[in-house]
């Protein structure tokens, strides 16, 4: 903004002699406003007349000003005074934080009054009184149980005050700043609402120091066959598995609200597709063999739900046999594809013509006949035009001439090879090829709209049925421009299912292969490069099912904790099922000795928080987040993060209870949240850097999924992995003293006596010292006004005062 203070400053120069004779003519209030204040607007700090509105009749009178931005919403109310009518009871020069009430703005109390009323009535939460030569700035409503009138302002005494800081001027006027919101900085900074200055943290174990336990040995055993059947789905090539092991599913609560942002937002012709039949996608194949029309389907899914596995499963597996028999599938994975991202279009094409020759043709390399049939056309051309003659005089040297030729043909113009191939599958074959674009999302949106472009284009050759998998956040992207927006499909959306179906299944695979011929089930794992024996297997089966089959809270709140991502939830079950704390040793043994040893809540915590570590560390574990934690260059109020974590759920429960059909009543506005918090004294920069955290650590969502960098103009929701937070920290006694062991305290009394439970092994008095400390700086840090707008807050309050009074927690 340096440069447009600088030009709004010479414009102001340029005009300094106009407006200091307009001032010295005591003109009336009229004449004023023509003659000085549209200048300071118009032509000094450039408004748009379309954003100003002058005399707009409100219920009490008539607003001398009403600034707007955006979509015509209220930003500054001014009330203008005829020269000389404002007298501040000050000789200063300076500009001043004054005080509403006091003394030296008493002769400007009609004006602010008449400004104030104006501003309630249209809701605008500024207001300015002027007479050309005084300026005062103030809110004119307040959230923080304060009366506007016991506020504080910014004055500019005369006009000279405004030449000599006209920055500050231009930042609480200027069209830009006010988009910016500067000018509620500054009357944040007046009402002393600034960001707190850096401090000192200290810990009672630096997490920054945390180091890895030693894993019990039958835990090490597991740890492979684990990551094999649990983990790593993404990476995974074992098609047998993946397929055995997909979870059919109709609906889920997740999905639904999902599924409805993209239909409000993005798409209204998308629906829940039912995994276990998939009624849609066959019904659209047959339209597609009836009609000889192609069709494109866009399969929607979040980033792990097993969009791929689902298309090879449908097609090998729940595809019926009938329509099977009549399709030609040809799988073309962008995962595989490292070069020039630029080049991809070419490699697709290449990839089709290896695929779709290998599914069309029935020898491999295609022979002669088959490519004559390819290129059948080409040949009758030739036989019996330009090349007749030979063909009629000499039938092997025309073979031997047009096998050169469609062999170049193949090779320079492989697009229109493919295209012939398309053709010859359906009118030689009548076949229908089905084409699968997969791990498109993994590339710019430019290199995913040239795919999608491609895969349109060949519907001109021949009827195909297309099925190009994509993330939300795809949708969202292409659905703005390109040609997802320039080319009509059908979109569905594929429901994730709950953690306990998708690890139970895999603990079923794997009793299957168990319960098989022994030596065949070494046989297929021995391929995986694992040395096992069957009987081990079977150990492992038993051993997770009881940890996360049978426990319905462990894959309940896995499945919150992740997302419901897939790949998520199983590194989360991995995690857990690898960690020293859960001493898989005593539940596989328990097998054998009889006495049941199974893992409870606090055991699993203790597994899901720590790891493989003695301590808790972000820096190590991207599934669990420490809401007390405050950053120490800018401390804020310690708990904020969980306060915006509560709004959002209860906002949240209110939709879902209101059934309101609108997604956005479950998001709010980061400026909402920045002016909800203002009014109790926590700084915009504060807010909004809990806010970007909590969405980095995946806790909250934005409205469009694509947002890198949340900004006020954003709206956030809760994720399930925030709702799985605040049941952490509201009940879960492992995660109040692992984060009171790591969390950076400011007080060295109160990091020693955390210290001194810590070493007398008194788990209950760091949780209750930990939570008083918590409480005691928050509370210096915002202050909760005793209205009904903060009834939320005062709950989520006093629900934390609550847990320091409680006893008899579960030591650990």
């Amino acid at each position: 903004m340096t440069n447009s203070i600088d030009q709004a400053y010479e414009r102001l120069l340029k005009l300094k002699p106009d407006i200091e004779a307009a001032l010295a003519a005591k003109l009336n209030e009229a004449d004023t406003r023509l003659k000085v204040l549209d200048r300071f607007l118009f032509e000094v700090l450039e408004w748009k007349h379309e954003a100003v509105f002058t005399e707009p009749p409100t219920a009490s009178g008539y607003i001398d000003y009403l600034l707007t931005i955006g979509d015509r919403r209220g930003a500054m109310v001014i009330e203008a005074k005829k020269p000389g009518l404002l007298h501040p009871a000050t000789k200063t020069k300076d500009v001043m934080i004054v005080t509403l009430s006091g003394p030296v703005v008493k002769p400007l109390m009609p004006g602010i009054k008449q400004a104030m009323w104006y501003a309630l009535e249209n809701g605008v939460a500024v207001a300015a009184v002027t007479d050309g030569n005084t300026w005062l700035f103030f809110r004119a409503s307040r959230t923080d149980g304060l009366k506007p009138l016991e506020g504080k302002g910014v004055l500019f005494p005369c006009f000279e005050t405004v030449i000599a800081n006209f920055a500050k001027f231009v930042e609480l006027l200027n069209v830009s700043a006010i988009v910016k919101r500067l000018h509620l900085a500054h009357l944040a900074d007046a009402d002393g609402l600034g960001v707190p200055e850096a401090e000192q943290q200290l810990f009672v174990l630096d997490p920054g120091e945390a180091s890895m336990k030693q894993r019990d040995p039958l835990a090490s055993d597991a740890a492979l066959l684990f990551q094999q059947f649990f983990s790593r789905l993404s990476n995974e090539k074992d098609r047998e598995m993946l397929r055995d092991c997909f979870v059919e599913t109709s609906e889920s609560q997740r999905a639904d609200f999902e599924l409805e942002k993209i239909v409000q937002r993005v798409l209204n012709n998308i629906s829940s597709l039912d995994t276990a039949q998939s009624n849609e996608l066959q019904s659209e194949i047959q339209r597609v063999i009836t009609t000889r029309r192609s069709e494109t389907i866009l399969l929607v899914g979040n980033k792990g739900a097993g969009k791929s596995t689902f298309v090879d499963r449908f097609f090998e597996q729940v595809l019926a046999r009938q329509l099977r028999e009549k399709c030609i599938v040809s799988r073309v994975d962008l995962e595989e594809y490292h070069a020039d991202p630029k080049a991809i279009v070419p490699w697709a094409i290449l990839q089709l013509r290896e695929k779709l020759e290998s599914a069309v043709c029935a020898t491999n390399p295609p022979s002669y006949d088959e490519l004559r049939g390819i290129f059948f056309a080409e040949y009758q051309r030739l036989s019996t035009g330009s090349r007749k003659h030979l063909y009629e005089t000499n039938r092997t040297e025309f073979r031997d001439k047009f096998g050169q030729h469609i062999e170049e043909r193949r090779e320079k113009q492989p697009d229109e090879y493919v295209r012939l191939l398309l053709a010859w599958a359906a009118s030689g074959h009548q076949k229908l090829s089905c084409l699968v674009f997969d791990n498109t999302d993994q590339f710019p949106a430019d290199i995913q709209d040239m795919v999608y472009q491609l895969a349109h284009s060949l519907e001109s050759a021949a009827p195909v049925f297309t099925i190009v998998p994509i993330t939300d956040r795809t949708v969202w992207r292409l659905s703005k421009a390109g040609a997802l927006q320039s080319y009509s499909a059908k979109s569905f959306y594929l429901p994730v299912p709950d953690a306990k179906e998708i690890i139970s299944r895999r603990v079923n695979f794997l009793k299957g292969k168990v319960r098989g011929e022994p030596k065949a089930t070494e046989s297929y794992f021995s391929r995986r490069g694992f040395q096992v024996k069957v009987n081990d297997l079977a150990i492992l089966a038993d051993a997770v099912g009881k940890i996360f089959v049978e426990n319905d809270y462990v894959s309940g709140f896995i499945g919150r904790l992740g997302n419901f991502d897939i790949r998520r939830m199983l590194k989360i079950a991995e995690r857990i099922f690898l960690s020293p704390e859960l001493a898989i040793d005593d539940i596989i043994k328990s097998k054998f000795s009889g006495e049941d040893v199974t893992t409870d809540r606090v055991r699993t915590h203790r597994a899901l928080i720590r790891g493989e570590y003695d301590r808790f560390s972000e820096r190590e574990n991207e599934f669990i987040s420490n809401l007390f934690q405050t950053n120490p260059q800018k401390p804020g109020p310690p708990l904020l993060g969980y306060y915006i974590l509560w709004i959002l759920r209860r906002q949240m429960q209110n939709a879902r209870n209101n059934q309101d059909e609108n997604i956005e009543a479950a998001h709010w506005a980061v400026s909402n949240f920045v002016q909800f918090f203002e009014g109790c004294g926590v700084a915009e920069e504060l807010v909004v850097a809990a806010v970007k955290r909590l969405y980095d650590r995946r806790l909250i969502e934005a409205l469009d999924p694509n947002i890198r960098n949340v900004t006020l103009a954003d709206k956030v929701a809760i994720k399930e992995s925030g709702v799985a937070h605040l049941e952490l920290l509201l009940s879960s006694p492992v995660y109040i003293d692992q984060m009171g062991l790591v969390t950076g305290i400011n007080e060295i009394f109160a990091r020693d006596e955390i210290r001194k439970s810590l070493f007398a092994g008194r788990f209950n008095d760091i949780r209750d010292q930990f939570l008083r400390y918590i409480i005691k700086i928050d509370s210096g840090r915002i202050t909760i006004p005793p209205n009904d707008l903060y009834s939320q807050l005062q709950m989520a309050h006093k629900q934390i005062e609550r847990m320091t009074s409680q006893r008899g927690r579960t030591a650990r």
